[in-house]
């Protein structure tokens, strides 16, 4: 039996991915004005400032309350929209651009790690429009993501009980978000089934 050696590294890389793409999901699918949502909202916000394509004059970006409600809604539908294009055009057989993003890449080598590595930086943003910004840099993130995962956007989808986003992990297709709008479904249908025979 011939043994492959695996790189540890890559299966962290998965692991974290896994968990940004489980983040992403569920700031997608929660309702910004409950209050239980705010630790979702400050980490995403976080992940999204710290990411290193944002130039780093865009992290100074000042938020009050008010303001910062205004860049949460915006960056929630901004990311439910790429989630629509992807559930959209997952049946599709030819290459076609779902989004573009401009910037520029670096490529270097890290003298620590001894390894290359690559660097994608937004354009310089100007004052006031860091909400693009933001919503540029989820881009990419999303985009990270599905690159190092490289999964079938076919496991993407939206339940149709809910309208809640999710990402199946295995190739068996779902329906449901979850068992419970699954299970819920069917007993209406079976509620709704003796309804008409009783009638009958």
């Amino acid at each position: 039996m011939v043994r492959y050696w695996k790189s540890k590294k890559l299966e962290v890389v998965v692991e974290k991915r896994r968990a940004e793409l489980d983040l992403l999901i569920d700031f997608a699918n929660v309702d910004i004005a409950m209050e239980a949502s705010r630790h979702l909202q400050t980490r995403v916000l976080e992940q999204l400032r710290w990411h290193p394509a944002l130039n780093p004059v865009s992290r100074d970006l000042k938020v009050d309350d008010q303001s910062a409600l205004i860049i949460i809604g915006a960056l929630q539908e901004h990311l439910r929209l790429r989630l629509d294009v992807i559930i959209e055009n997952k049946q599709m057989l030819w290459e076609m651009p779902l989004w573009q993003i401009s910037g520029s890449l670096t490529f270097t080598l890290d003298p620590l790690d001894r390894r290359f590595q690559e660097r994608f930086q937004l354009r310089k943003v100007k004052r006031g429009n860091e909400i693009n910004a933001l919503k540029k840099v989820m881009d990419l993130w999303l985009v990270e993501i599905i690159r190092d995962l490289d999964f079938s956007p076919r496991r993407f989808g939206q339940c149709p009980r809910c309208d809640g986003f999710f990402y199946s992990p295995t190739a068996k297709e779902r329906v449901y978000c979850s068992t419970r709008c699954g299970g819920a479904t069917r007993q209406e249908k079976f509620r709704e089934e003796r309804r008409r025979q009783d009638d009958s």
